[in-house]
Formats: C-alpha cells, sequence, structure tokens
C-alpha cells in the first residue's frame, strides 16, 4: 500500500526547498505539495489524511495551535514534522501536545531534516508492516462514576490469573488511581516519569518501570499530580502502549473521558473499545455524544463495546434501551453488588481475590474467558480413560 506524503510551506520555492532537503522518494511513497497558511494546512489534513506531512510553518499562535490539534485529532494516523524558527522550550511543548511528531529548527543545519524524515519513515513502514501483537483494551467512562477503573483493573487482574501477561496502564492523567484498585503500594515511576525520559523506554525498561501486583500483572501509574500530566505528550503515550504491546499479551488502558491527543494516540492503536455506563439517562446521554466524537474520529463502529456496569434486573430502564439509544447492543452486563465492590477499592484487592464468588466476579470471568479462552484439559487414566 501506498504511503501518502505531503509537503507544505508558505510559498512554492519553499516547498521546492523542502523537496532539495529530502532524499529521493520511495516506489511506495505517494508525494503531493500544498501551499497557503498554517490553517489552510490543517484543511488539508483533514481533507486527504496523509501519513507524513512535511510542514515550513511560522511561529503558530495559540489559535494556530489549536487549528492543528483539532485537525490531528481528526486525522490520527497522520504523523507531522514541521519546520520551525521558533525554538523555546514551551513552544516546542505545545507543538508536540497538538500532536506534531517532530520539530526541526530553521534555518536548516547538518541534515536534521533528513534525519527527522528517515525516522518517521522508517516508523509508518514498519506501523504498516507489522503484525499484531498484544491485544490493546482501551476503557472509557461515558460519564464520572461509571466504574470504568474498577472494571479494567479487575479484568486485568483475570486475564493475568489466567496466566496472560498483562500491562495496564493509566491514562487518566489528571485525576488517575487506578493503582490503588489492585495494591496499597505506593508507586514508584509513574507515566509522567517515564514521558520526561522517552529515549530509555523499550519494552524491557517499560516493564522493569512499572508496579507488580500479581507475578505476570504490570501496572502504570497516572501522575501523582494534576501537573505531571502536562509532561504526557501524544507521543510519549504512543511510544509507551508501543513498547507495552511488544512485551505483554493484554495492554489494557484505563482512560479518562477527555479525548485529546494523547488519548487519541492511545486509541489509534486499541482493538477495542469499552464504554461503560450505568442506566440512567444521563449516561445515555453522554454515551451518545461520546459515540459520535468517536465516529468523528474515524473510529468504526465494530470496534466499540458497551458494558453496563451495577445492572439490576427489573430496573427502569434495561439492556434493550441502551441498544435503542445508541444503536448498540450491550456487550456485559455487570451486576450492582455495592458492598463486595466496595470492600474490593477500600482494601486495594481485586474483587475476583476478595468475593471470587460475587455475581461481579463471575461477570468480570465472562469477560475474561471471551477474551482469552481456556483450553479444556482432560487427563487421561489409565485403560485410556478420560478424567
Amino acid at each position: 500500500m501506498t504511503l501518502k506524503l505531503t509537503l507544505f510551506a508558505p510559498t512554492s520555492e519553499g516547498v521546492a526547498q523542502l523537496t532539495r532537503q529530502l532524499p529521493p522518494a520511495e516506489e511506495s511513497l505517494g508525494v503531493s505539495s500544498a501551499v497557503g497558511r498554517p490553517d489552510e494546512l490543517a484543511a488539508e489534513i483533514e481533507r486527504s489524511h496523509p501519513d507524513l506531512v512535511v510542514a515550513d510553518l511560522p511561529a503558530l499562535d495559540d489559535a494556530g495551535l489549536r487549528c492543528m490539534e483539532v485537525a490531528l485529532n481528526r486525522s490520527p494516523a497522520t504523523s507531522v514534522i514541521v519546520l520551525s524558527p521558533e525554538r523555546s522550550p514551551e513552544y516546542l511543548l505545545q507543538l508536540m501536545r497538538s500532536g506534531v511528531r517532530e520539530v526541526v529548527p530553521t534555518p536548516l543545519v547538518n541534515g536534521e531534516l533528513g534525519a527527522a524524515y528517515a525516522r518517521q519513515f522508517d516508523r509508518l513502514v514498519a506501523r504498516r508492516n507489522s503484525a499484531r501483537k498484544g491485544r490493546v483494551l482501551a476503557f472509557l467512562p461515558a460519564k464520572g462514576g461509571s466504574g470504568s477503573t474498577f472494571l479494567s483493573t479487575n479484568l486485568a487482574y483475570a486475564l493475568a490469573a489466567r496466566g496472560r501477561r498483562v500491562a495496564l496502564i493509566d491514562l487518566n492523567l489528571h485525576f488517575g488511581d487506578a493503582a490503588l484498585f489492585l495494591s496499597e503500594e505506593r508507586p514508584s515511576v509513574t507515566i509522567a516519569d517515564l514521558a520526561r525520559d522517552l529515549s530509555r523506554v523499550d519494552p524491557t525498561f517499560l516493564e522493569s518501570s512499572m508496579m507488580a501486583p500479581l507475578e505476570n500483572l504490570r501496572v502504570l501509574a497516572a501522575p501523582d499530580t494534576p501537573e505531571g500530566a502536562m509532561d504526557v505528550t501524544p507521543a510519549a503515550v504512543e511510544r509507551i502502549v508501543s513498547a507495552a504491546r511488544e512485551r505483554f499479551d493484554f495492554v489494557l488502558l484505563d482512560m479518562s473521558r477527555l479525548l485529546d491527543g494523547a488519548a487519541v494516540r492511545a486509541l489509534d492503536q486499541a482493538e477495542g473499545v469499552y464504554l461503560t455506563l450505568q442506566l440512567t439517562l444521563p449516561f445515555l446521554h453522554d454515551a451518545r455524544r461520546l459515540m459520535s466524537l468517536l465516529a468523528t474520529l474515524g473510529y468504526a463502529r465494530d470496534k466499540l463495546h458497551v458494558i453496563v456496569n451495577r445492572w439490576e434486573k427489573g430496573g427502569e430502564l434495561g439492556s434493550a434501551d441502551v441498544h435503542k439509544a445508541l444503536g448498540v447492543a450491550v456487550d456485559l452486563e455487570v451486576p450492582n453488588s455495592f458492598s463486595a465492590v466496595a470492600h474490593s477499592i477500600n482494601h486495594g484487592v481485586p474483587i475476583l481475590k476478595s468475593a471470587p464468588r460475587d455475581p461481579v466476579s463471575k461477570a468480570l470471568l465472562e469477560l475474561a474467558d471471551r477474551l482469552a479462552p481456556q483450553e479444556a484439559v482432560r487427563k487421561r487414566a489409565w485403560f485410556g480413560l478420560s478424567l
């Protein structure tokens, strides 16, 4: 499949200069060019969804940065290299947060653009050619209080108990507390710490930096302060999730409702998005809005699964109402078992350990069985009789 490269500059001469600075185009690359203002680049990205953009841009104001962020959120697979005369760390960080992958300072020196281009081109080719690795599942709350964190952490435990290697990454960057659901231990390293030293992040280093509530379960905690979320760029999230996929059978993402550039980079790698809600009209209303946003971002409907939490038989609303309101069948009903769930959360012990026979545990095991079926083991006794 041909990769699409777009060259962008304020003038035709600028585009020609970019062409001279880059290596000859590979046969697998379709090259186009565009000239105009930064907002016209954003429109071009949304229109043509190129795989890679090399853009010579003036320093962007807040409106320009926001325009770029919106465009890249709507075209999350697009990688952007920006040539910029502005070199302040604050501005470079703003560009990266908007979704730009690399910034090359101008005037150009010593083949920096060529090196950045080679890195991004190799990454795109590797992504196109790579076989699927670990399965990434994202848990997304339709509304605060949905129980999404409880479900993601306990499913991670259930999958690990089946002998799968599981990573749980807390992407509720401002107020995440997923680690507390699995352990009373305080995490020594958070995702913000890794993001600040991203050059060291590889699959081995990532695993060694994570908490280990179970032998084959690792947890990467959210930043310990809301300010730490500022260090977690979209590029950092992509690299960390990619590294986790190389190391683990399952990578579970506990996410917030905020679908910014970092969240979109994570969702791009997810094969399934589990939207969690309760059976009330406000939850259905917010779930419908969230589904609309996911569709706008280009995520297929079959990637989305709905989990109804705190389900009660005979309630005013049922799973059929969810199907009617959202157009998606309910994938799992998790019964309401307040006391057992509260005990699990308050003691930092998975409910499958503290109350293995509780209906909530059984529902989580049902989902784990679907995702990681256990092979039936048949023991053979004397004379060939099966036990």
